[in-house]
């Protein structure tokens, strides 16, 4: 092998697991050689109860495993956080056992590592000395435990989890310290799951984002953000941390897919309310192709107002998501209009988004105008067809939907329906792109003569959400795999 071209050996070390990798640098000197920047693997984890920190301090300064970084993870998750979940969140099966096993992670895996945030110049340091670092993300709700099924299993429910001060404090000095250290480099890609609002409306927070965003994010394509609202935002607050959070999007000119996600915690069925024109005034992602909003409340006129001004790049348009919703649970991360319809909607874009190839629609979508006191409310529950990428999801039935049937398939992603209660999207997809006349939308089990292109909620005028007026809940009837409580509610 000696002989082969370096491309070929290369080759052959791209097709190696890690010990073939070290198995394979220990036959001859030539390949040790080739092989010495297989020894990392590109994507590099970092955890709070290990030293993760120093480890990617003491990679970034040599000088030669310092190009095989290409993708860091912060993962802040902790096991302490089960401590305050209630038993009766989960299945019979994992109740039994996640006591025991968050009191081994607990004995076994705490240190005495100084928080993260106080070691904010290694951390930038490190980005500084790591040439091909390309994709960030940073997530409080992924395991940090890879050798621990259940916790794997469980920390899919999220909407449990407490979010006091204290925690939401230490979130925004860990985000701090890595933006610090972000200026450093050319992201291709960053993510950021459970990202607190109320850092957009500090003061210092506010300009020191703005300035270190500044010189780092114009490199970025993909930006996911997944906002976590606090429980109480006064009116200004809310007005300077929606402006701040618009004002780092326009640093991001050259995005190709946006991801902007809401989830509640403290009421995990709220829908955050807000504007376009407040959040991105006239500003325009020239190079949009893909686009996913989850979890918000507008009018009809300002989202379609937002979306046709991408209509001549925009490809993909996602609108809804699983939000907070347990895995056994209908996704609850909707839409909602609280000026307008969806009928209307779809039917004013239909034919002005030249480029759409793709449409999918998940969760609770629902519009109303309470302004003028209007009767009739379009409500709509849709479960997911495709997944992130795409791809073909596994169908689950909301009565089946067990321990078995969620997790045996880890590699792809299952979805809960409920016969009667769900339909998916594919109708409304085919007319916004191919045209036609505005399809009926059936829900599988449910006659045609039962069917209508919107419910109707009968009785009394039912409220509907608005930005200037604050919460308001409607209340469902829920069943096997549905969440029950609060429907439509908007978080101030």
């Amino acid at each position: 092998m000696d002989t082969l071209p370096a491309e070929l050996l290369r080759l052959i070390f791209d097709n190696c697991d890690p010990p073939s990798v070290r198995a394979l640098r220990r036959s001859s000197g030539r390949l040790a050689d080739v092989g010495y920047d297989y020894l990392l693997p590109p994507s590099f984890r970092a955890v709070e109860w290990k030293d993760d920190v120093q480890r990617l301090h003491s990679i970034a300064h040599h000088d030669r495993l310092n190009r095989s970084i290409n993708s860091i993870t912060f993962n802040f998750s902790k096991a302490e956080e089960f401590r305050t979940i209630r038993p009766d969140f989960f299945f019979p099966q994992e109740r039994s056992i996640l006591p025991q096993y968050a009191g081994q992670v607990l004995r076994g895996k705490s240190g005495d590592l100084p928080p993260f945030h106080t070691r904010s110049a290694m951390v930038e340091e490190s980005f500084k000395r790591l040439p091909n670092l390309k994709d960030l993300e940073i997530t409080y709700t992924k395991c940090p435990y890879d050798d621990i099924k259940v916790f794997k299993d469980v920390i899919l429910v999220r909407n449990p989890r407490k979010r006091d001060q204290t925690s939401r404090a230490q979130a925004c000095k860990n985000m701090n310290a890595i933006i610090s250290a972000v200026r450093h480099v050319s992201l291709s890609s960053l993510t950021i799951d459970q990202l607190p609002l109320e850092i957009f409306r500090l003061p210092d927070d506010r300009r020191h984002w703005f300035d270190c965003c500044a010189s780092s994010f114009s490199s970025l394509s993909k930006l996911d953000l997944t906002i976590d609202p606090p429980a109480n935002l006064m009116p200004q607050s809310r007005f300077k941390a929606i402006n701040g959070l618009g004002h780092v999007l326009q640093l991001s000119p050259n995005l190709t897919h946006l991801s902007l996600s809401f989830h509640t915690y403290h009421s995990p069925a709220s829908k955050f309310g807000f504007s376009f024109r407040a959040l991105l005034q006239d500003f325009t992602f020239q190079k949009l192709t893909s686009l996913k909003l989850e979890g918000v409340s507008c009018s009809e006129e300002d989202l379609r107002s937002f979306l046709l001004r991408h209509a001549k790049t925009l490809e993909r348009l996602r609108l809804g998501g699983r939000g907070l919703a347990k895995p056994y649970e209908l996704s609850i991360g909707g839409v909602h209009l609280h000026e307008g319809s969806f009928k209307s909607l779809f039917a004013s874009l239909q034919g002005k988004l030249p480029k759409l190839q793709r449409l999918h629609l998940e969760g609770d979508l629902e519009a109303g105008d309470i302004r003028t006191g209007a009767r009739q409310r379009e409500t709509f529950k849709f479960h997911a067809s495709v997944d992130e990428n795409w791809e073909d999801v596994l169908d689950v039935a909301g009565d089946d939907a067990d321990m078995d049937g969620l997790y045996h398939h880890p590699a792809r992603r299952t979805v809960v329906q409920q016969p009667g209660k769900t339909m998916d999207s594919s109708a409304l997809e085919s007319y916004l792109i191919h045209g036609g006349p505005f399809p009926r939308l059936v829900v599988p089990g449910v006659t045609s003569t039962s069917t209508s292109v919107a419910s109707s909620e009968a009785g009394s005028p039912s409220p509907s959400p608005s930005p200037e007026l604050g919460p308001v809940s409607v209340s469902v009837s829920g069943g096997p795999g549905m969440a029950v409580g609060p429907a439509t509610a908007i978080a101030v």
